[in-house]
């Protein structure tokens, strides 16, 4: 009897303890989705924001997350803010600064158990910790430096047999080049997980790494799957930081199907040009839509873009894009704007992507005359009308051109046989004097002269007009004077 007494209370003990694991495990399950950014407040410090979208229906609920900053040290980020979301997701917001030692390549690690249960590609995913990492260039040569704001959300709905497409968003405040390239989701310490696999595709999945367009070509199987995206910064052909996006798509059978947007088009355009014009969609089955669109130039002051509703019926929406660009808006990278169609369907409410840039360019200076003085040569143009710009780049080559500026170029090509032979300072001069380099000019040579304006940012103008003068004598004499733009 006491045997089988003994027995028994064995059992009961392997049985609590079993459900105290699968309790603990159902606590502790909750993370989805996320990021790591951060804004440089100083040489060596950094303010960073860690911004997770966990699962509202489990008990884990993080007050605070510890940061693992890549420099043998860590600390404690507080949650700043939340927000409950449709779909039973939550987003959180956690900020903490960090002071680095000196220069260096840093890896920021933030890790938190578990992912969430059921995802199809992560084996036994509700084991497996969840971590997001950034990685963090500290380098006085390439200046300051502050992550892409990522304005769309990680996550998102698509439907088996459809194409689905996600874009992160992605703004980019010091105006750097970004690339994009799908990676690997990570467990503990930021390491790969072992036996992850890209979610099933009836043709491919894969990033545009210009674009940012994660295209699901098309999801095969239903459920919640995992993929996790780079987003890459370059400045001056370097690579300057790496933002990891942890992103989760669930995929579902419908009888819907997704809205779709019209044509959009690139374009370039001068500084204090309007773009205006609609976007819309459809919906092949005639549900109601919305539009909506991110994109950095909605909150770029002092020239904000607006998306306006227009139109709303069954199957039909649109809206108005304007934007009234100023010289502040001039960089050397295009503007990434991004569109979204969204359904309401009492099935399952399917969206649509889509995405067009805008790049500002300086409109060209304009030379309008030469001057001699003894081996010298003056140039003399229009005032450029802001205070956007820091300075003029002067540019001069032998003989005539047949350069004649893009649309959509900014500067001089070296394909036009011109050299940069001087810089001045000042948004409001009016002329520069060329002495080339004080050892004068050489008469009877015909010299041809551009000026491109410099913002500061670093970004050019488009080129000026030509002219091509020749010192004779001492006597300048104007040869041809071209107002090509």
């Amino acid at each position: 009897m006491r045997s089988i007494v003994k027995t028994l209370y064995t059992k009961i003990i392997l049985i609590v303890a079993l459900l105290l694991t699968c309790f603990g495990n159902a606590w502790a399950t909750h993370n989805r989705a996320g990021e790591i950014t951060y804004v440089q407040l100083s040489d060596l410090t950094f303010e960073i924001t860690i911004t997770t979208y966990t699962y509202t229906l489990s008990y884990a609920d993080r007050d605070e997350l510890e940061v693992e900053w890549g420099d043998n040290s860590t600390s404690v980020a507080p949650r700043n803010s939340y927000v409950f979301l449709p779909n039973y997701y939550k987003r959180n917001i956690y900020k903490t600064t960090h002071t680095y030692p000196g220069p260096g390549v840093y890896k920021i690690v933030v890790q938190d158990p578990n992912r969430n249960a059921d995802v199809i590609n992560i084996p036994n995913s509700v084991n497996v910790v969840f971590s997001i990492t950034t990685t963090l260039i500290v380098n006085p040569s390439i200046g300051r430096n502050s992550t892409p704001v990522l304005l769309n959300p990680p996550y998102d709905k698509a439907a088996r047999g459809h194409v689905f497409i996600h874009n992160p968003g992605a703004y980019d405040p010091d105006g750097d080049s970004l690339s994009y390239a799908l990676t690997t989701c990570t467990r503990e310490d930021g390491k790969p997980i072992e036996n992850y696999t890209l979610p099933p595709a009836t043709e491919y999945i894969r990033v545009d790494a210009l674009t940012g367009d994660l295209v699901w070509r098309t999801p095969r199987d239903t459920g919640a799957y995992n993929v996790a995206m780079e987003i890459q910064e370059w400045r001056y052909g370097k690579k300057i930081g790496v933002v990891v996006r942890d992103i989760q798509i669930n995929v579902y059978d419908t009888d819907n199907k997704p809205p779709v947007i019209g044509p959009l088009s690139s374009r370039c355009v001068e500084a204090g040009s309007v773009v205006d014009f609609l976007v819309s969609a459809t919906d092949p089955n005639n549900d109601l839509l919305r539009l909506s669109s991110t994109s950095g130039i909605y909150s770029l002051d002092p020239c904000r873009a607006t998306f306006t509703k227009v139109d709303s019926v069954e199957g039909f929406y649109s809206s108005r894009f304007r934007w009234e660009t100023c010289y502040e808006a001039v960089r050397n990278q295009p503007y990434d704007i991004i569109i979204k169609a969204d359904d309401y369907n009492s099935d399952q409410n399917l969206s649509d992507i889509d995405n067009f840039q805008i790049k500002v360019l300086g409109p060209s200076p304009v030379l309008t005359g030469l001057s001699p003085a003894g081996k010298f040569m003056r140039l003399e143009w229009n005032d450029y009308g802001t205070d956007a710009i820091m300075g003029f780049n002067i540019y001069r080559r032998e003989g005539s051109s047949s350069f004649t500026p893009d649309t959509c170029m900014p500067g001089i090509p070296a394909s036009a046989g011109y050299e940069k032979v001087g810089y001045i300072e000042g948004n409001s001069t009016v002329s520069y004097l060329d002495t080339n380099s004080g050892e004068g000019l050489e008469f009877n040579k015909e010299y041809s002269y551009r000026i491109t304006a410099v913002f500061k940012n670093l970004a050019e103008s488009k080129a000026s007009n030509e002219l091509v003068s020749s010192l004779v004598s001492g006597i300048p004499l104007i040869t041809n004077v071209s107002v090509r733009s």
